[in-house]
């Protein structure tokens, strides 16, 4: 039985610190950002008017796009045995896209599109540059077929929103577009399910097993789920192109496919793991998994008009139930696997995972989000700013305690460095 753990002889492809974690502290600063945004705006309620775009984009760019490079930068060339070839381009991915989610973010929520189609240019030059080290380093890459497979679709699909989210941000500016909804939507698909949810998925089949000391998932089963995201993905996309309802609903179901086969095959290697006490860390990521089914069933009946409010809902639902719950839990488990990998002593040592994790603040955060995460998608669906707003104020406070969980995970760390223990 091969267990999966990247960390082995890794050392050699580990970036200087300051990278992958000032990718990881901006993300807590914008999860903060996001939610105070969003109990300011709750009287919005129901429609995405500009503010509300804003706590949305805050999320996406901010907190997913931000969490997703400074993980791949660093967890994708310990995958792939190659290291990163260009920190200098690492280094300025992340001050664009801070400038970019911070001018765009900013503008949107006081109405001025020239300076958000600014702030969205630097954005789409930040996540081109994060597209060029994802492509760098899978080149030539043969014996991780699914991990790979699942990126290669990211970076692709990321491109692809590139331009789709540059042609929108220029019609902020000059409104060239007669009709943008599908352009919209399309873009939307393929930034959630293509470029954020197939890095997520690839990495899940790294990061699950390697956490959990178990084997590698059934490559077969994988391929099967890959193939079925793939398709969908493509399906979903002409179909919003084109306003053709099969082709949207094919692409959902083989969506709900692909991610059942491999939460499945995930599921069978958990129950093989070595480390059988793996405490409440994991389920952040398995709840996460569980909401990208439920995101698409939300997305097929919003497609049918089954219920008032059903396409905000999905939105919520996939951005923040499903991307954000599954990033924040796998976040948790990345900081002190990183952190470990840089605190080795003068003799050698160095600490255990669980000495660095502050598992209350990981439940409160938890919790919190959940709690968030229910309030503020009723309150959409039936127009309540005071629910929106409840369900805020409790994201906001699950994201001060996963920000005092980084924070405690440095403290524990500086005080290893200093007396060994």
């Amino acid at each position: 039985m091969m267990i999966v753990d990247p960390s082995q002889n890794a050392k050699g492809r580990l970036l200087p610190p300051d990278i992958p974690f000032r990718f990881f502290a901006t993300a807590l600063f914008f999860h903060i950002l996001a939610w105070v945004v969003l109990f300011l705006q709750s009287k919005d309620a129901g429609g995405l008017s500009w503010p509300m775009l804003s706590a949305l984009h805050l999320i996406t760019l901010g907190v997913l796009a931000m969490t997703a490079a400074g993980a791949s930068f660093q967890l994708l060339p310990v995958a792939t045995k190659r290291g990163v070839r260009a920190e200098g381009l690492c280094r300025l991915v992340y001050w664009l896209l801070v400038a970019g989610v911070a001018l765009f973010t900013g503008s949107l929520v006081h109405e001025l599109p020239g300076l958000a189609a600014l702030g969205g240019g630097l954005a789409a030059l930040a996540l081109f540059g994060m597209a060029i080290l994802l492509i760098d380093n899978l080149m030539g890459v043969e014996d991780m077929p699914v991990a790979t497979g699942h990126a290669w679709a990211a970076a692709l699909s990321l491109l692809t929103v590139e331009v789709m989210g540059g042609i929108l941000a220029l019609n902020l500016a000059f409104g060239f577009l007669e009709n943008r909804g599908n352009l919209v939507l399309a873009h939307g698909i393929l930034a959630l399910f293509g470029f954020m949810g197939m890095l997520a998925q690839g990495f899940s089949t790294i990061l699950l097993p390697m956490f959990a000391l178990a084997p590698a998932p059934s490559e077969k089963l994988a391929r099967i789920a890959l193939f079925c995201n793939a398709l969908g993905l493509l399906c979903a996309v002409v179909g919003a192109l084109l306003e053709v309802r099969p082709l949207l609903v094919a692409g959902g179901l083989l969506g709900i496919l692909g991610m059942a086969v491999l939460g499945w095959s995930l599921l069978a290697v958990y129950k093989k793991r070595l480390r059988k006490r793996t405490g409440f860390f994991f389920l952040p990521i398995w709840t996460g998994l569980a909401m990208g089914p439920l995101a698409i069933l939300c997305g097929l009946a919003a497609l049918f008009d089954l219920f008032a409010n059903a396409g905000v809902l999905f939105l919520w639902v996939s951005v923040a139930g499903w991307l954000l719950t599954f990033l924040m839990g796998v976040l948790q488990r990345i900081m002190p696997f990183l952190a470990s990998m840089h605190s080795v002593t003068a003799m050698g040592r160095t600490p255990l995972l669980s000495q660095l994790m502050a598992e209350g603040w990981a439940k409160a955060h938890f919790a919190l989000h959940l709690t968030a995460v229910i309030s503020v998608g009723a309150g959409l669906v039936v127009e309540s700013p005071l629910a929106v707003r409840l369900g805020a104020a409790a994201g906001l406070l699950g994201a001060l305690a996963m920000s005092a969980y980084g924070l405690e995970l440095f403290k524990r760390v500086r005080r290893f460095k200093r007396d060994g223990i």
